[in-house]
C-alpha cells in the first residue's frame, strides 16, 4: 500500500496569480453590496428619513440605523465555534446567502402591495425583513472574513477594501441624483419612492451572491475531529482575553467605535428637523458628501493600509471626531459645517470598519481567526443593541447637540486607545495563552 502523494506546494508565482483572481472577485462583490448597502439604503441617510417619516420614536429611528451592524455581528461567535469543523469556509458564505440576500427585494415587493395607508404595518415588515437580512449577512461574516484572511494576503487585502470603497463611493456620486430624482416632489410619492430604491437594492444584492462562486480558496486552518464543547469554548474565550492585550484593546475601541456611531441616524433628523432642509435635498446632498469623502479615504486607505493599517486607523478615528464636532457648530453656523463634517465622515467611518476587520484577520492566526472575529464582532453586536436606545433616549430627553457631544467624546476616547495599544500585527509581540493550556 502506497501513501497518497501530497500535493505539491505552490509556488509564489502561482499563489500570486490565485491572489489576482480572488481579488477580482471579491471586489466586484463588494461593490455591489456596498453600493446596495450603503448608497440605496444608506443608515444614516435614507434609512433613518424612510422610518421618520412611518414613526416619531427615536428610539425606533435610531435602532432601524444600526440594526444592520447588530444584526450581521450578533451571532458570529455561535457560527465561529461550529465553522472550525472545515477547513475549507466558503460554501459557509454562500449557501446561506442564497436565500437570504433575496429578502430586500422582497420588502420592497410588499411596500407596492401594502401601500401607503399602513404605515404601521410598513414599518414591522421593515423591521422584520431587514433584521433577517442583517443576522443572515451575519452568519456568514466569519466565513467571509476567514476566506478574505486565507484567499488574499495582507496586500491584496488592503487593496481589495480599499478599491472597493472607492469605486463604491463614485458609483454613490452617481446614484445620488437618481435618489433625489426618487425622493422629490416628481417622484412616485411616499412610500413607493423608497420601495424603488429597497428594490434596486434587493436586486444588487442577489446579483452579488454570484462572483464569490468562482473564488479559489487557500488552505486556512486545519479542521477539528470534534466540536468544542461549550464548556471548553467559553473559557478559552476568556483567556484570549484575559492575555491577549493588543486584541483586547481593539475590543475596547470596536465599543467606543459603537457608542460614537450610535448619533449616525440622527444627523439627518438633525438636519430637517433643526436646520430646516427638505428630505429631497438633505439626503441626496449628505450623502453626496459623504461618498466624496469615502472615495478619498478609500484611495488614502488602497495607499496607507497596505503599508500601516494602524496608521490609517488614527487616521480614519480624527477624521471620524470632525461629524459630531461639525454637527455640533452647524447648530449656530447653519448646514455647512455639517456638509463638511460628513465629508470628513465619509473619509473615516465609510472604511474604519474594513480596517478593524483587515487589522484583526492579519494578527490572529489560521486556526484561532474564527474565534478572534466571531467574539469581537459579537461582543460589539451586544454593546450595539443597547445604543439605539441611549442615543434615543439622549436625543428625545436632552437633543441632538447632547447627543452629538457624547458621540465626540466616545470617538476621541477610542483614538487615544488606538493610540497607545494598537500596531501593526507584524510589530506586535502577543502573548496569548493557547487552546487547552
Amino acid at each position: 500500500m502506497t501513501d497518497t502523494p501530497k500535493k505539491k506546494p505552490l509556488s509564489p508565482e502561482e499563489r500570486e496569480g490565485i491572489y489576482r483572481k480572488n481579488f477580482a472577485y471579491l471586489l466586484i462583490d463588494g461593490i455591489l453590496f456596498m453600493v446596495a448597502l450603503n448608497g440605496f439604503m444608506g443608515s444614516t441617510t435614507v434609512i433613518p428619513d424612510f422610518i421618520r417619516q412611518l414613526t416619531d420614536s427615536e428610539i425606533l429611528i435610531g435602532l432601524a440605523g444600526n440594526l444592520f451592524g447588530i444584526g450581521f455581528a450578533l451571532p458570529q461567535l455561535f457560527i465561529a465555534r461550529y465553522i472550525v469543523r472545515s477547513e475549507r469556509k466558503k460554501w459557509w458564505f454562500i449557501g446561506p446567502n442564497i436565500p437570504v440576500r433575496f429578502v430586500v427585494l422582497i420588502f420592497a415587493g410588499l411596500v407596492f402591495l401594502i401601500g401607503p395607508n399602513e404605515t404601521d404595518l410598513i414599518l414591522l415588515v421593515f423591521f422584520v425583513a431587514y433584521g433577517i437580512a442583517a443576522l443572515g449577512d451575519g452568519l456568514v461574516g466569519v466565513p467571509w472574513s476567514d476566506l478574505v484572511g486565507t484567499s488574499l494576503d495582507s496586500r491584496w487585502r488592503a487593496r481589495m477594501f480599499g478599491l472597493t470603497s472607492a469605486i463604491t463611493g463614485v458609483l454613490m456620486l452617481a446614484i445620488a441624483p437618481v435618489i433625489a430624482l426618487v425622493l422629490g416632489e416628481n417622484g412616485p410619492g411616499f412610500p413607493y419612492n423608497y420601495a424603488i430604491l429597497f428594490g434596486i437594492a434587493g436586486i444588487m444584492f442577489a446579483v452579488s451572491i454570484l462572483p464569490v462562486i468562482f473564488v479559489k480558496e487557500l488552505p486556512g486552518g486545519k479542521a477539528v475531529d470534534k466540536l468544542p464543547p461549550i464548556t471548553e469554548f467559553l473559557p478559552d474565550l476568556g483567556r484570549v482575553l484575559k492575555h491577549d492585550l493588543p486584541y483586547r484593546a481593539m475590543i475596547i475601541i470596536r465599543l467606543l467605535t459603537a457608542l460614537f456611531l450610535m448619533a449616525a441616524p440622527f444627523y439627518i433628523g438633525f438636519a430637517t428637523e433643526k436646520l430646516g432642509l427638505t428630505s429631497d435635498v438633505a439626503v441626496p446632498n449628505l450623502l453626496a458628501m459623504q461618498t466624496a469623502g469615502g472615495i478619498l479615504g478609500a484611495m488614502l486607505y488602497t495607499w496607507l493600509g497596505a503599508r500601516s493599517n494602524a496608521r490609517y486607523l488614527r487616521m480614519a478615528l480624527l477624521a471620524s471626531a470632525m461629524l459630531p464636532a461639525s454637527a455640533l457648530l452647524a447648530d449656530s453656523l447653519g448646514p455647512f459645517p455639517l456638509y463638511f463634517g460628513f465629508f470628513m465622515s465619509g473619509i473615516g467611518t465609510t472604511n474604519l470598519m474594513f480596517g478593524y476587520m483587515n487589522w484583526i484577520v492579519g494578527y490572529a492566526n489560521d486556526d484561532e481567526r474564527p474565534m478572534y472575529v466571531g467574539l469581537n464582532n459579537t461582543i460589539f453586536a451586544i454593546v450595539s443593541m443597547i445604543t439605539p436606545i441611549i442615543a434615543g433616549t439622549v436625543a428625545e430627553q436632552s437633543g441632538y447637540e447632547a447627543l452629538f457631544a457624547i458621540a465626540l467624546v466616545m470617538t476621541l476616547a477610542a483614538l487615544a486607545m488606538m493610540m497607545r495599544y494598537i500596531h501593526d500585527p507584524k510589530e506586535e509581540l502577543p502573548v496569548v495563552v493557547a487552546v487547552g493550556d
